[in-house]
């Protein structure tokens, strides 16, 4: 049995871009979000650009049912693979949701799983991608979205503050989930700078021989960089203390 791993972070924080460019690799296999709503991006070999609706839709309800019938056994049969790693993707949300307790006790009380922790360090530009997404913008390019995509969204500074606050304390209860569990800290800021030596890294971490020459990213960034086309309100934020810095900060 290979590594098995954990990629945990919050909401738009790139943890969607280190899950295909892990999972597009030789020797890794590695599941989107199995804990969520719905089971995402499981890897069985299945092809949905060249599956009908009616067939995504059977799987999809399948996989729905076997995961809710038994979500601890669903999720060692998703790590037991050949692969050298195994993993899937978790958000704070999910691991501290009561619904998850006897897996999350699984994951973490035998000490055999690695998790790797990403954060980003630019809270507004996370709070303003979410935003971004919840109005129907931009996404990552695996999801349709496009670079020429411009949206504008107004950002409340309090809400801003009352959602980070949140998020830290999120990450703060899953931090001590995590106890002393293989661990490796990563931010989006190191991902999308230099993916391929980034996800060498994690390679590294994971027992896993690559080389960064061969690692590309699986996802191309979408939607304006620039916060003066994405925000109405920008000028409130380069004057306001709680996120001025952060406005002019990539």
């Amino acid at each position: 049995m290979g590594t098995q791993f954990v990629i945990v972070g919050a909401p738009r924080t790139g943890s969607t871009l280190l899950v295909r460019t892990l999972d597009s690799l030789q020797d890794i296999c590695c599941h989107g979000e199995l804990l969520a709503d719905a089971v995402r991006g499981y890897q069985d070999g299945f092809d949905p650009e060249s599956a009908t609706a009616e067939e995504r839709g059977a799987r999809a309800a399948r996989l729905l049912q076997q995961r809710d019938h038994n979500t601890v056994g669903f999720i060692r049969t998703a790590l037991d693979t050949p692969s050298e790693a195994t993993g899937f993707k978790a958000l704070y949300g999910n691991l501290l949701n009561p619904r998850w307790h006897d897996v999350v006790n699984m994951l973490t009380v035998e000490k055999v799983i690695h998790f790797i922790h990403l954060k980003r360090q630019n809270t507004l530009r996370r709070y303003i991608s979410e935003k971004i997404l919840q109005a129907g913008g931009p996404n990552h390019s695996g999801a349709g979205g496009r670079s020429d995509n411009r949206m504008r969204v107004h950002i409340d500074i309090d809400a801003y503050q009352r959602d980070t606050e949140a998020a830290a304390a999120e990450e703060q209860s899953v931090t001590a989930l995590l106890g002393d569990n293989a661990l490796l800290q990563l931010t989006y800021e190191q991902l999308a700078a230099d993916t391929a030596a980034t996800v060498a890294a994690v390679c590294q971490f994971l027992h896993v021989e690559t080389f960064s020459m061969n690692i590309a990213p699986a996802l191309e960034k979408v939607g304006a960089t620039d916060l003066n086309e994405t925000v109405s309100n920008f000028d409130e934020l380069l004057t306001h203390p709680a996120t001025r810095d952060l406005a002019v900060s990539d």
